[in-house]
């Protein structure tokens, strides 16, 4: 297989072997990053089984999300190849270091925590391992664990046991696949699962409590000549004493294995979250510093923040006018605004962002993470939310409200950096708070996130209107219904539900957020300035407002606020959105070579946004030498644009940018097509205007081009964008532009 291409996976060399396949390293030539394949076996007939396992591997895992386990990029088939791309690890197996030498004290501690938090995680979705084994556990040089090889992972513990082939591996074991027989390896199988029953996560926590052993003894605690011998053993022999094997071990922990390793499952700890609680006090005063994850030394001087930014390499007059040019960018990409990536640095931390205290319950959790997602604009909040709502729902399985959290959560990080894994997320944690308490209108509420970013507007309204229903005096059902119709283009409506939730709650951010969004599609420049304006002295330093107060100044002529705005949010988070406006900067001083380098930094932060490829395009397109790169970008631009259209056919923003696409790929017969569509839509968006007069033009239809380009002025468009686009050279030189555009932008424009 080296030197073999699979799609677009580029194979570098091999990385090992085992019974459901080879693993290798591979180059991702899309995304520019090291991966790795695993690859079914090709040298031999392969059953049916040997497939599904193969496919539930990569299920079970791609249901998680969790730093503990592997991350699965993609499952495909390419040349009658069937393939697994994920997450490469640079590290060992836990078998591979077991083998080379014994393990600290605290190192294995740290580890047993980690692989504890990753099975907890897993058990919460519903999944058992079955197969927990050192050999399935990696290591990171820096001694993050990562937990591997779901392949006999089981969905849902009540149903029939399924089957499956293990690993190969040093340690005995049997690989039958008939349903109701041996499935895993032997010296690591409960005694259930050794007999062929059905097992749940109790037959996980008796694995793990195997593996603990291990670690602290460097031994197994059952042995055997054979499988036979170790079988038996593992039915009828007590586990040997680890005290004597290894005396410093706590007794607190040695009791916790003890429990763990229970022959019946009713006997054990019952949950592998009383494991990693039982775990965390039993080594107390093992370990100094964290007990997940202790990084090396290159690792924290990797991470270490400049003393300078990258602005104060320049002059005033350089970041005056870089900010300026800045600034064209935001101003065309605002009416297609999105969540403003989350700030990373000089930003206050909210009250929920603490990790877990002492006698935390629930809802104390719960309440924490609900104090994140009211304040998502701050560093890490929606992160801490998530770790916060999982460790609630594990106290309490039952807590409606924090599963109503995390699925708002997961929607939230999902408008930071869309994902599929995110929302699978969300939806799960939502029909899981409605199920538990159809009368909690935050469950609806949940609900009603997931339904609108699926594309089903109506099931999202209902949800939203439920919610305001069950708890009229809340502000927040009609703020998400004020932003549901305005994303289907039902602006004045949208504003009514907007002023309902500002007279139920009048110093709520996030609502001004939504109504200067509003106000700045229907081409009310002052309106939104004056909204944002709000939104940022609720929320000092809110780089969605700051962002968008940059755009909206420049729209009002405002160019020194614009430029003091969009420098603040500059200095507060030089993330993918950042890159992206340096490359800008580049692009529209002409110099398009020197831009490709940012956009490519932008597209590499956050590879799903379709406006990064397309900005990258931009600056192909104009750079000689790399016009099939340029079409490569806007290739990817139109199919992550057609994968949101999927959800809201409708949307003007998406048909206009899709159209756009087509048009600068040199497709202009899909470009007029969709354009007809975005025809249809009537729509008064400013910047959906501006895009499909470009798109017109670039078609070769200047008689439409001028008629948008006349109705984007008279909704707000600003002169100096047209001016400084490099797509209208040829319609600038028409007599009727100086006639009816620049006539009609020199004109005082109608904003309330």
């Amino acid at each position: 297989m080296t030197g073999r291409r699979l799609s677009h996976y580029e194979i570098l060399d091999d990385l090992g072997a085992g019974g459901m396949g080879v693993v290798y390293r591979a180059r991702d030539t899309r995304l520019n990053r090291d991966v790795a394949i695993k690859v079914l076996p090709t040298d031999r007939p392969l059953s049916e089984t040997a497939r599904l396992r193969f496919q539930r591997e990569a299920m079970a895992a791609s249901a998680l999300n969790h730093p503990n386990i592997i991350t699965i990029y993609e499952v495909g088939s390419d040349q009658n190849t069937d393939f697994i791309a994920m997450e490469y690890v640079r590290g060992a197996t836990l078998k591979a270091l077991l083998k080379k030498r014994s393990l600290d004290l605290d190192e294995a501690a740290r580890y047993s925590v980690q692989i504890a938090d990753a099975l907890t995680k897993a058990h919460a979705a519903g999944i058992i391992h079955r197969d927990l084994k050192p050999g399935n556990i990696m290591i990171t040089e820096d001694g993050l664990v990562k937990v591997l090889d779901f392949g006999l992972a089981k969905f849902d513990a009540t149903a029939s046991s399924e089957s499956g082939s293990a690993d190969s591996d040093t340690a005995p074991q049997f690989t039958l696949t008939q349903p109701g027989m041996v499935t895993g390896t032997v010296a690591y199988m409960s005694p259930e699962q050794a007999r062929g029953e059905r097992v749940d996560t109790r037959s996980d926590i008796f694995s793990f409590g195997i593996v603990i052993f291990e670690m602290l003894s460097g031994q197994l605690p059952f042995t055997g000549a054979n499988s036979m011998a170790m079988l038996h053993s593992l039915h009828f022999s007590p586990p040997r004493d680890l005290s004597q094997l290894r005396p410093k071990v706590p007794k607190a922990l040695v009791l916790l294995i003890s429990k763990m390793l229970e022959k019946k499952p009713e006997k054990r700890i019952q949950t592998m979250a009383e494991v990693a609680v039982g775990l965390r006090r039993s080594v107390t005063g093992l370990v100094d510093g964290p007990l997940t994850w202790h990084p090396s030394d290159a690792t924290l001087e990797m991470v270490k923040l400049p003393t300078d930014s990258f602005w104060s390499r320049y002059s005033g007059r350089q970041l005056w006018l870089a900010a300026v040019v800045v600034l064209l960018a935001v101003g065309i990409g605002v009416g297609g605004w999105r969540y403003a990536h989350r700030a990373q640095r000089a930003l206050p931390t909210s009250a929920g962002s603490q990790e877990f205290l002492p006698g935390d319950t629930a809802y104390s959790l719960y309440q924490r993470a609900r104090q994140n997602l009211d304040h998502w604009d701050r560093e890490g909040a929606v992160d801490s939310a998530i770790k916060l709502g999982e460790r609630a729902i594990q106290l309490d399985p039952q807590a409606a409200a924090s599963y109503a959290a995390l699925g708002e959560a997961y929607f939230q990080k999902n408008q930071n950096n869309p994902d599929p894994q995110w929302m699978k997320l969300a939806t799960q944690y939502a029909n899981k708070a409605v199920v538990l308490d159809n009368y909690l209108a935050s469950a609806h509420i949940s609900l009603g996130l997931v339904e609108m970013e699926s594309g089903d507007a109506n099931s999202a309204e209902k949800e939203f209107r439920t919610a305001a229903d069950l708890d009229p005096k809340s502000a927040e059902p009609h703020a998400w219904l004020g932003h549901l119709l305005d994303k289907v283009g039902k602006t004045e409506n949208a504003r009514q539900e907007l002023e309902v939730a500002l007279k139920l709650d009048k110093n709520n951010w996030r609502t001004y957020m939504e109504l200067g969004l509003n106000r700045y599609k229907a081409g009310a420049y002052a309106d939104a300035a004056a909204n944002w304006e709000e939104a940022l002295r609720l929320e000092p330093d809110n780089v969605p407002a700051l962002r968008d107060l940059g755009a909206v100044y420049h729209g009002l002529g405002r160019d020194d606020d614009a430029a003091a705005a969009l420098q603040h949010a500059l200095q507060i988070h030089p993330s993918a959105d950042v890159y992206n406006n340096l490359g800008a900067i580049r692009y529209y001083q002409g110099r398009y070579q020197d831009a490709v380098p940012a956009f490519e930094k932008s597209v590499t932060l956050s590879a799903n946004s379709y406006d990064n490829w397309a900005s990258l395009g931009d600056a192909y397109r104009w750079t000689p030498g790399n016009a099939e790169k340029a079409k490569k970008a806007y290739l990817t631009a139109i199919r992550l644009v057609r994968e949101e259209l999927a959800k809201t056919p409708s949307d003007p923003t998406l048909l206009s940018s899709l159209a756009l696409y087509l048009a600068k790929s040199g497709d202009k017969a899909a470009a007029l097509l969709e354009l007809k569509r975005v025809e249809q839509g009537h729509s008064q968006d400013p910047s959906v205007l501006y895009g499909s007069a470009v798109a017109f033009e670039l078609s070769g239809n200047r008689a439409k081009a001028l008629e948008f380009l006349l109705a984007a002025v008279k909704a707000g468009q600003g002169l100096d964008d047209i001016k400084n686009d490099p797509d209208l050279v040829g319609l600038r030189t028409d007599p009727r532009y100086h006639l009816e555009i620049a006539g009609a932008a020199s004109k005082p424009a109608d904003r309330p």
